[in-house]
């Protein structure tokens, strides 16, 4: 099939404070009019995401209503989906066609207690299920990993833990009838700014270093997607 590729607009981490809210309206509405107008004939495209990882403050769901409507006044064919951080009180799933989530339980909570953090992530995508009965897929999860960097016990930042991450969420994510996707976050390793997160400036979740060398966990995917 090739790529398949959800379209996403450039809002990422909105809020909705009452200053900026009709500007960010403005500028979100013509996002989503360009996107849907550019690519609405490439056959690649499943699928248009409003935004990612959003707030929920107060006015999110007008704000997203509005261009979820302007989405589909262009494009009655293809499913709208935002990707949340938010969960079961995100508002928007309420008239989203698909879910989308991004989940580190494992990582930034839960850290080191992969067990705990998948345990975590299946009671919350059930609950998620049980609200909204949509088609769900995980959008992000994953683990930075400094690559060369080992434990017999996997340890995080490590290579070992990063495929017991991935491995174990996705057995999670295979046992849900109502998941229909997962993204592994990240394909290679990116520049950030600094900060005592990023060793070196760098996101290390990529399953490659930022110059395409594979970490433990591409040749474990590797063998996973071409035994399946």
């Amino acid at each position: 099939m090739g790529f398949l590729i959800i379209d996403e607009t450039p809002a990422v981490g909105l809020t909705f404070s009452k200053d900026i809210f009709d500007r960010h309206l403005d500028l979100c509405q013509r996002y989503i009019k360009e996107l849907i107008e550019r690519d609405k004939n490439h056959p690649s495209v499943i699928m248009w995401s409003l935004a990612n990882e959003p707030g929920r403050s107060k006015g999110a769901k007008d704000f997203f209503r509005a261009m979820y409507d302007t989405a589909r006044n262009i494009d009655s064919t293809r499913p709208i989906t935002l990707v949340s951080m938010v969960g079961v009180s995100e508002r928007a799933f309420e008239f989203l066609e698909v879910i989308c989530l991004n989940r580190y339980y494992g990582w930034y909570t839960e850290p080191g207690q992969i067990d705990e953090g998948c345990k975590i992530l299946s009671d919350e995508l059930d609950k998620i299920n049980n609200k909204y009965q949509k088609p769900l897929i995980l959008s992000e999860f994953g683990t930075d990993t400094l690559p060369g960097c080992h434990s017999e016990q996997p340890e995080m930042w490590s290579e070992e833990y990063q495929v017991e991450f991935i491995k174990n969420y996705l057995e999670v994510l295979k046992s849900k009838d109502y998941v229909v996707g997962a993204h592994i976050w990240n394909m290679c390793d990116f520049k950030t700014s600094q900060s005592i997160l990023r060793a070196k400036g760098l996101n290390h979740k990529g399953v490659f270093t930022r110059d395409r060398k594979p970490k433990m966990a591409a040749h474990f995917l590797r063998k996973l997607w071409y035994k399946t």
